[in-house]
């Protein structure tokens, strides 16, 4: 059994790629951009914010990718609740998980105050031992710093411990970690992208995870 569980949070507790989506669909028709620029874009959930930006206008000024990504905070930011609904089943998988004595934590590349204000509302805060947001690392996913800082303030070896998140990025930084993964295709990627990645287990539904976690390596 493992002892501690590091779930992302986009696409992996709550079912916000749709709604993330549409941000970036506003953001897009504002700025008169194509459906090409929306389809690479959506691509990119999971990685930093300005980072996704930088990737799709490499051409452009670093004041021109700052202002495409405040503007996307902006209207992200009216919506953070609405657009964060938490996948069927996760209060139970999270019950389950903490009455095995598993630690739980969150690596994210969101902002942290609004993982927080999402799991206030609903009532989650009380499950988390940790939430590491985007301020919080210097490497950003798919770089491993997220999963051995976990670690280390916690205080559980690497070999303890397992990546769950619906993208690439997610499994690429468990791989980079040294620590096993497990995919679920909830979010942006498909099982065949996802495999790329060489997780341990890919599942379609979060309710398939806590009994991967419980039976351990």
């Amino acid at each position: 059994m493992y002892k501690l569980a590091i779930f992302d949070f986009d696409g992996t507790l709550v079912d916000s790629a749709p709604g993330i989506v549409d941000v970036m669909r506003d953001c897009c028709a504002e700025y008169k951009f194509s459906e090409k620029t929306l389809e690479l874009w959506s691509h990119l959930i999971g990685i930093p914010l300005l980072r996704q930006v930088e990737i799709l206008f490499p051409e452009h000024s670093h004041e021109f990718h700052e202002e495409v990504a405040q503007r996307y905070r902006d209207i992200y930011d009216t919506r953070a609740i609405e657009i964060c609904p938490p996948f069927v089943g996760l209060e139970e998988m999270l019950q389950t998980l903490r009455k095995a004595e598993i630690l739980i934590s969150i690596a994210s590349s969101k902002r942290r105050h609004l993982i927080d204000t999402v799991l206030e509302y609903h009532n989650l805060v009380g499950y988390f031992s940790l939430v590491v947001g985007a301020e919080e690392v210097k490497k950003h996913k798919p770089d491993p710093e997220a999963v051995l800082l976990s670690a280390e303030k916690l205080g559980i070896a690497l070999s303890e411990s397992v990546v769950i998140g619906d993208s690439s990025f997610d499994l690429d930084m468990a791989r980079n970690a040294g620590v096993d993964a497990i995919g679920v295709t909830t979010g942006i990627h498909t099982k065949e992208y996802l495999a790329k990645s060489e997780p341990k287990y890919i599942v379609s539904a979060l309710t398939e995870v806590a009994p991967l976690i419980l039976n351990g390596r």
